[in-house]
């Protein structure tokens, strides 16, 4: 068949040409509207619970991509200066839409203003139990001391007034609870800046006007903010974290591992088929078979869906190197006969069509198990790979003849490689049992080996962030002594403000019963209803008979006059000395509720609205906590309207899924493989014999994995369904090969041929694919070490092993 395509177009070229142009303009049409999603997420199951909650809470809830800027200093004069200083340089940052250095005084002044008296209005159990362990004797004691000390100075009458009124300091207790909106970080506010603990660092919080995935204003902006912190007065150190700062140093290494690759790729692979061939034809062909297939998967894709993960896309293309071999081969072929260009073009096609064919059948049934995995990227790499291949295969079956016919490489030119391969061929029929051995061993080497190979599910591992980033990371979660950035996400959502206040103290509630530490807006804004409970507690709290016990308290201390006169009360002086005081506990006046939607033209705001969201009409509040893993299921229950997420939650069901993928697809395809190499050569020896490379390739790739320590992650389990595509291509190649010899002494002359064009197609993938083990970005060097073991795995056992096989255990009965 294909030798009558190969007639009709050797007469009607044009036709040929016509018809690819035509196929190459409809892709291209379609690709004018494919868009790509760089969104990591977007390759996850989009159905599975943990991951819909993780996608939605993202979306509602943008306040965790603010950019956090660490200072640190030894002085802490020193760093209160710079973070003032810094406050004003980043504001003048394009780009910039917020910046929080420190609680202005206006904002103080607003807090001091709205918040004494209070106390019954933000009455929760932390509440109760913070007022409970104050009304103490030895708390009045301290704090009548001290009154009695300050009121010798010149304010007296001011702090007998304050005194009086609030001599346990519940309003204190009051204004400490702004102190939990740190956004995740346990320090203190200390003249309205956040510093540790040990006053070395201080945090200035960032607000960018753009999302962290623009990498193209990333990369500017971050380098602008890094460039304005330079040279702080005080000479503070900078430490930049947060989504952007993140994406910007995976912009900035993938930029750079991607023009180093190309370069070191492109140069193994133009030296190689120029060392091979000593022709440029050879790898236009290979180059322009896998571009037709990819832009033909692309303009599919495009029409059918509209939209692709840039990641799925980027793998497409790596599947399309399993789309050269028949180029190569072709090639390879073409080179080593003699004749007419025609003659050679004729029998060069005869010889690999039906191989070469059988190879990427099989190597598309593999793909097409993806269908079947749990992640939506892999649905659309499945898509992309099965389109691609055959588009490639087409386009080298139908188009490469003719290319080679007019300009193909010289016959019966003795490459480099030929000699190489020659030499290995000497050596393997020397010592071909002892190879067998070897390869025995190193196979049940792999066999021990596989139980170490781990699994990681945590995506923020392949990203790639500079190592002064994550050391930046480190300093500040060590100095703030929170794990803050890695903290459980709680999203509340109402269709009114004063409604997502409601959710999120419910929420608050939750997490405080489960001994959760958390920040969140409910600590100084509950919605009105909760105040409304908040006062009725207070009142239930503070009945007539607790009164009298604290007056009890109060009666029992004592305090020292600067005379030295002893200071005491009684239960008579008591009453009327702090009436106002045992006034506010009774409440005899309805306190004036919290209005959230006024506080929002108000100063204090800054404090509180980096916990609200209004997007698509609803308001989001978002609570951040550290949760023990043993409460999350029973949290989530309990806050059934509210998204719950955890990162460590994600990463062990991401874990799972790629667990029950690779057991699924690896069995399935494995299955599918082994019937359609069986319904090929119907023999059962042959069968195995064609299946060494493939199976024996991923079982030594694991070990060395596992003996290298080197994790599967999302990334490179993709990478064995193009290990797995290339170990069919090459054993299913070698056996048919090795069937069509009609007299078994041309055996060793076809396979030398054969084993010329997989050691070529070999060569190439290592140089194309290899050299991402070069790359600094994880992801890439994943993909490249594991492609790396995978493809000399298959090399070897396709050269060394599989002709041993074949001549051991006889060529088939005719």
């Amino acid at each position: 068949m294909v030798l009558r395509w190969y007639d009709f177009f050797a007469r009607r070229p044009v036709w040929l040409a016509g018809g690819l142009a035509l196929v190459l303009v409809v892709a291209a049409l379609g690709a004018t509207r494919l868009s790509f999603s760089e969104d990591i997420l977007g390759m996850l199951p989009r159905e599975d619970p943990a991951v819909a909650e993780t996608r939605l809470a993202l979306a509602r809830f943008r306040g965790l991509e603010r950019m956090v800027v660490a200072l640190e200093n030894d002085n802490p004069d020193a760093l209160a200066r710079d973070v003032d200083e810094a406050g004003a340089r980043l504001a003048s940052v394009p780009g910039v839409r917020a910046v929080m250095a420190r609680l202005g005084d206006e904002a103080g002044r607003d807090i001091a203003a709205l918040y004494p008296g209070k106390a019954p209005l933000l009455f929760d159990e932390p509440m109760r139990q913070a007022v409970a362990g104050r009304l103490t004797t030895a708390e009045f004691e301290r704090r009548l001391q001290q009154h009695l000390d300050r009121q010798a100075g010149s304010e007296g009458i001011s702090v007998a007034d304050s005194f009086r009124g609030d001599p346990f300091g519940l309003d204190e207790l009051v204004l400490r609870r702004f102190e939990r909106l740190n956004s995740g970080f346990s320090g203190s506010l200390v003249g309205g800046r956040l510093f540790s603990a040990d006053h070395r660092m201080a945090v200035v919080m960032v607000e960018p006007d753009f999302p962290a995935v623009d990498t193209g204003r990333g990369l500017g902006f971050v380098a602008d903010v890094r460039a304005v912190l330079a040279g702080l007065p005080g000479g503070s150190q900078a430490h930049l974290i947060g989504a952007h700062a993140s994406a910007a140093d995976n912009a900035t290494v993938l930029r750079r591992d991607l023009h180093l690759t190309i370069a070191a790729s492109a140069a193994g692979v133009l030296l190689l088929f120029l060392v091979a061939f000593r022709s440029v034809t050879p790898m236009l062909l290979a180059a322009l078979s896998a571009g037709f297939g990819f832009a033909v998967a692309m303009g599919t894709q495009a029409w059918a869906r509209g939209e692709i993960s840039a990641l799925s896309a980027g793998f497409a293309g790596v599947l399309m190197a399993i789309s050269l071999d028949c180029a190569i081969h072709l090639s390879a072929a073409f080179a080593g006969l003699g004749g007419s260009r025609d003659e050679r073009a004729r029998g060069a096609l005869r010889h690999v069509a039906l191989p070469s064919s059988l190879a990427v059948l099989t190597t598309i049934v593999a793909v097409a198990t993806l269908r079947l995995s749990s992640f939506d990227g892999l649905h659309q790499l499945c898509e992309l790979g099965i389109v691609g291949m055959a588009a490639a295969l087409a386009f080298s079956l139908l188009a490469g003849p003719q290319l080679l016919r007019k300009a193909g490489p010289m016959p019966k030119s003795e490459s480099v490689l030929g000699r190489l391969l020659g030499m290995a061929e000497a050596g393997r029929t020397r010592l071909r049992r002892v190879l067998l051995g070897l390869a025995g061993l190193a196979t049940v080497g792999a066999t021990v080996l596989l139980p170490t190979v781990g699994f990681d599910g945590d995506v923020q591992n392949l990203d790639g962030k500079s190592a002064r980033t994550r050391e930046a990371e480190t300093r500040v979660q060590s100095a703030f002594a929170s794990g803050g950035l890695r903290r459980t996400l709680v999203v509340s959502g109402g269709n009114t403000l004063d409604e997502a206040l409601r959710e999120c103290d419910l929420a608050a509630r939750a997490l405080f019963a489960r001994g959760a530490t958390y920040e969140s807006a409910a600590w100084v804004l509950p919605a009105r209803q909760t105040q409304r409970e908040n006062l009725a507690r207070w009142r239930a709290w503070f009945t007539e008979d607790r009164i009298a016990e604290i007056k009890n308290i109060m009666a029992h201390a004592r305090a020292t006059r600067p005379d030295g006169a002893e200071v005491r009360f009684g239960e008579a002086v008591l009453e009327r000395r702090f009436a106002a005081f045992f006034a506010a506990l009774r409440v005899a006046e309805e306190p004036q509720l919290l209005d959230a939607e006024a506080l929002r033209a108000r100063p204090l705001w800054a404090l509180v609205g980096g916990f609200v969201q209004e997007r698509e009409g609803r308001f989001w509040v978002g609570t951040t906590a550290q949760v023990p893993h043993d409460r999350l299921g029973d949290l989530r229950a309990e806050l059934a309207s509210a998204l719950v997420v955890n990162k460590s939650v994600l990463v062990s069901r991401v874990v799972a899924l790629i667990q029950r993928d690779l057991a699924l697809m690896g069995g399935l395809s494995l299955a599918l493989v082994v019937g359609l190499v069986w319904l090929t050569f119907r023999r059962a020896r042959e069968t195995l014999i064609a299946l060494v490379p493939v199976l024996g390739s991923l079982l030594w790739t694991l070990g060395a994995m596992g003996a290298l320590g080197i994790e599967f992650n999302i990334i490179n389990t993709l990478v064995t369904v193009f290990i797995a595509g290339l170990g069919i291509d090459y054993g299913v190649f070698f056996v048919q090969t090795w069937r069509e010899c009609d007299d078994p002494a041309q055996a060793p002359a076809r396979l030398r041929v054969a084993g010329t064009g997989v050691l070529l197609a070999a060569l190439v993938n290592l140089a194309g694919f290899g050299a991402l083990s070069l790359a600094g970005h994880p992801a890439l060097f994943s993909v490249g070490i594991t492609t790396l073991l995978g493809i000399a795995s298959s090399l070897g056992l396709t050269l060394f092993v599989v002709p041993t096989l074949l001549e051991l255990c006889g060529r088939r009965d005719k």
